[in-house]
C-alpha cells in the first residue's frame, strides 16, 4: 500500500505547478512572436522542415533574381536593335535617292553622304549599348565596347548566360559580330562604302543596297531570338513565382500561429495555471512560499 505524505503530495503538486508554468509561458512566447516554432525544441521534426524550405524560398529567390537580370539584358538588345532597324531604313532612302542619278548632283549626294555618316555614328553608338556597364553586344569581354571607333569589333566570343532555373541556363548572348557582321564586312565597313560611293560614284550603290538588306535581314533575325529568349525567361519567371507562393504558405501554415486558436490556448493555460496555484496553495503553504522564494 503507498502512503501518500504531505511531503510527496506537496512535491507533486509544486511539480504540475511548474509544468503549467512552463506551458503558459511557452504559449505566451509564441502569441508574442507570432511564431509556433520559437526553439529547435517546440517542434524537432517541422524545424527541420522548416530550414528546408528556406532554403528552397532563397534558391528560388535567386534564380528569380537571374531572371530580372537576364531580362534587363534582353530588353537593351531588343531596343538597341529595334533602333538600328528604323536608323538602316533611314540608310535605306538615302541610298536610293543616291542611285536616282536623274536628279542627283554632287551637292545634293555630299549632302546624302553625311547623313550616311551621322548615321553611321548613331549605329556605333547603339552597337556599343551597355547594361550595367557591360557592353550587350560585346560577349563576356571586360572592357566598356563591343565596337571601336573605327566600328572594328573588340568584344570577344564568350558566352554571357544566366541560371533562371534548376538545369536551366539560357545563353543571353547577341555577338556583335553575328549582328553587325564580321570585321572587315561589317555594317560600318558597308556605311563607309556607301558614303564615299555617294560623293564619287552613285552608280555603284546597287550592290551596297543589296548588303545593306542582307544586313538588316541578320539584324532582324537577332532581334527575333532575343525575343524568343525573353519569353521563354518570362514563362520560367511565372512558374517561379507560382512556387514562391506556394513555398511561402507552407512556411508560414508551419510557423505561424493562429491567433484566435492560440489566445484561446493561452487563457486555458492561464486558468489552469491560476488553479494549480491555489490547489499548491492549499496543499502546502509552506513548500508554496519556499518554491517562490
Amino acid at each position: 500500500m503507498i502512503r501518500v505524505t504531505a511531503g510527496s503530495a506537496s512535491r507533486s503538486a509544486l511539480a504540475g505547478l511548474q509544468a503549467d508554468s512552463a506551458r503558459l509561458a511557452s504559449l505566451q512566447q509564441q502569441i508574442t512572436s507570432g511564431r509556433q516554432i520559437t526553439k529547435p525544441s517546440d517542434n524537432p521534426t517541422g524545424t527541420v522542415t522548416a530550414l528546408q524550405l528556406r532554403s528552397q524560398l532563397k534558391q528560388v529567390n535567386q534564380y528569380q533574381a537571374n531572371a530580372s537580370d537576364a531580362l534587363g539584358w534582353l530588353t537593351t538588345v531588343d531596343s538597341s536593335l529595334h533602333s538600328v532597324t528604323n536608323q538602316l531604313q533611314q540608310v535605306r532612302s538615302l541610298v536610293l535617292q543616291g542611285m536616282n542619278t536623274g536628279t542627283g548632283n554632287p551637292t545634293s549626294n555630299e549632302a546624302l553622304a553625311q547623313q550616311v555618316d551621322q548615321a553611321k555614328a548613331s549605329l556605333l553608338s547603339l552597337s556599343n549599348s551597355s547594361y550595367l556597364g557591360r557592353p550587350v553586344f560585346g560577349g563576356t569581354t571586360a572592357g566598356g565596347v563591343a565596337f571601336d571607333a573605327t566600328g572594328s569589333y573588340v568584344g570577344d566570343t564568350g558566352t554571357v548566360s544566366r541560371t533562371v532555373g534548376p538545369n536551366n541556363a539560357i545563353d543571353l548572348n547577341t555577338p556583335g559580330t553575328a549582328a553587325f557582321g564580321p570585321n572587315g564586312s561589317n555594317l560600318f565597313d558597308l556605311l563607309t562604302d556607301i558614303s564615299a560611293k555617294l560623293r564619287t560614284n552613285p552608280s555603284g550603290l546597287s550592290a551596297d543596297l543589296a548588303q545593306l538588306d542582307a544586313r538588316q535581314v541578320s539584324i532582324t533575325n537577332e532581334q527575333s531570338l532575343a525575343g524568343a529568349k525573353y519569353q521563354r525567361i518570362q514563362s520560367v519567371q511565372n512558374t517561379a513565382n507560382t512556387n514562391l507562393v506556394q513555398l511561402k504558405s507552407q512556411l508560414s501554415d508551419l510557423q505561424e500561429i493562429d491567433l484566435a486558436d492560440m489566445a484561446i490556448q493561452v487563457t486555458s493555460a492561464n486558468a489552469a495555471y491560476q488553479a494549480a496555484l491555489a490547489t499548491t496553495a492549499k496543499i502546502s503553504q509552506v513548500s508554496l512560499l519556499d518554491f517562490l522564494r
